[in-house]
């Protein structure tokens, strides 16, 4: 379970990421599917999600970007909501107190992100790189440029896997 909370709350970093390095007349937020995902070591402990919730991504007015989305592991669906907080360099976030930074970066493709989360994962160093977007549609142009850059950032082609576009599920209340 941490695994995958911590791999979804490395997306989230790097979503809440982009959206201060964009444009005003398109931030970074709303509500993102994973499209891609791609890590330069193997995830430590349990393998990695093969499913995913949307993203929600919403900016705080001290310019912070919150993070929220499900999971459901062993028939138990739980909210998991994080916060990035925004550094002196546009475009990076720290997460985690500071343990993890994510790195948002605006694709020619409307609505289209890549975040590229670093940082500590069960005692590793872990490189993860993700392609957002709108909707769980294929997007041929963004996945270009996503494969462009995580080649120049060093990660390995082949290792790109699409996660299952699964419902956000609702969240039980002890």
């Amino acid at each position: 379970m941490k695994v995958l909370f911590l791999t979804l709350a490395l997306s989230l970093f790097s979503i809440l990421q982009a959206q201060e390095s964009s444009s005003s007349e398109e931030q970074f937020e709303g509500t993102y599917f994973v499209k891609a995902i791609v890590a330069d070591n193997e995830f430590p402990g349990k393998k990695k999600p093969k499913d995913m919730s949307p993203l929600t991504v919403t900016q705080l007015s001290d310019g912070n970007l919150e993070v929220k989305f499900t999971s459901n592991k062993y028939g138990r669906c739980k909210e998991i909501k994080l916060k990035l907080e925004k550094t002196s360099q546009p475009g990076i976030f720290s997460a985690d107190e500071g343990k993890r930074q994510v790195l948002i970066e605006k694709t020619s493709v409307k609505d289209h992100w890549i975040i590229l989360c670093e940082g500590e994962l069960h005692g590793m160093q872990i490189r993860i790189a993700k392609l957002v977007g709108p909707d769980a549609e294929d997007n041929p142009k963004a996945f270009e440029e996503y494969k462009k850059f995580v080649s120049l950032k060093g990660f390995k082609q082949e290792k790109i896997d699409f996660p299952i576009q699964v419902e956000a599920c609702t969240p039980e209340h002890d």
